[in-house]
Parts: structure tokens; C-alpha cells; sequence
């Protein structure tokens, strides 16, 4: 189990995918719903993402402070919810069109951010 700094940065991460085209689709906005109610503190992560959209912050925003709130609960980062935290983007990332060139390369730099940690 994780804090809840940590769910409002896995929000925030995900809305920083799902924006990497431009705008959430609707189903990735579904996917993310879908997956994040599963997480701990999920009320956290999905107010994290939608409040994101709805202020129309940008893709590189979101993604630092998502990885800010990571950094600073990092212990509580184990391999297992790491490895979660891919599976969920991945999963977000087909649920429109599979997933992009970008959206690819954004889930290997988020990996190797997680890495460091």
C-alpha cells in the first residue's frame, strides 16, 4: 500500500499520457476510470487526472509533478507497484488507436524515471 501522494501521481501520470495527442479520448478517459478505481486511494488518482484535463495543464507539467510526488514517497515504491504502475499506463495507452510511437517512448522514459527511484 501506498500513500496518497503517491495515487495524485499516478493520476497526474496518466493524464500526462493520455494528453500526449492533444486531448483525452474517451476511451482512454474510461480505461484510466477503470484502472485507477482499483489503486489505492483512487478517489486521489482520478480527481488528479480529470482536474488535470479540466485546467488544460500541460503534458510535461503534469508529468514532473506526478514524478515529484513519486520521488518524494520513494520508498514506498516497491517492484510490484512499479511494475502496476506500467501495466496501467500500457493499458490506458491501447484502450485508443494501441499505442503510438510517443505514447511508447513516454512509458519507457516513465519506466526508467521509476528505475531511479
Amino acid at each position: 500500500m501506498y500513500s496518497p501522494d503517491i495515487a495524485v501521481g499516478l493520476g497526474s501520470i496518466v493524464y500526462a499520457l493520455a494528453k500526449l495527442d492533444g486531448h483525452l479520448q474517451i476511451e482512454e478517459q474510461q480505461a484510466a476510470h477503470k484502472l485507477l478505481t482499483e489503486e489505492p486511494y483512487s478517489d486521489l488518482a482520478i480527481c488528479a487526472c480529470f482536474l488535470r484535463d479540466n485546467t488544460g495543464e500541460a503534458v510535461e507539467e503534469a508529468y514532473a509533478f506526478g514524478l515529484r510526488r513519486m520521488a518524494d514517497k520513494r520508498l514506498e515504491l516497491t517492484k510490484q507497484t512499479k511494475k502496476r504502475f506500467i501495466h496501467i499506463l500500457l493499458r490506458v495507452a491501447r484502450a485508443h488507436d494501441g499505442i503510438s510511437r510517443q505514447e511508447r517512448t513516454f512509458i519507457r522514459a516513465f519506466w526508467h524515471e521509476l528505475q531511479q527511484l
